[in-house]
């Protein structure tokens, strides 16, 4: 049996095909489908993921996306004090 080697392993990453079910769960059946998903590898790399269905889902999703940024760095903010 071989020993166990870290820097051996392939990176982390989410499979293509889990990211398009999500988007295929994440609205109807012909609209308002859209998903992004932040991760990090275990070097501390940071991967995002995105697939949408229209230019209009795309800007709302990243809106939605600076909305909850923005609060958390508010909410980091005041915990500091």
């Amino acid at each position: 049996m071989s020993e166990f080697e870290p820097y051996e392993q392939p990176e982390f990453s989410i499979p293509e095909n889990l990211v398009n079910k999500l988007y295929e769960f994440s609205g109807d059946s012909d609209k308002y489908k859209g998903v992004i998903i932040a991760c990090v590898t275990e070097k501390g790399q940071p991967l995002i993921y995105s697939r949408f269905d229209s230019i209009i889902t795309e800007l709302g999703l990243r809106k939605a996306m600076m909305d909850f940024l923005e609060k958390s760095d508010g909410d980091i903010d005041h915990t500091n004090d």
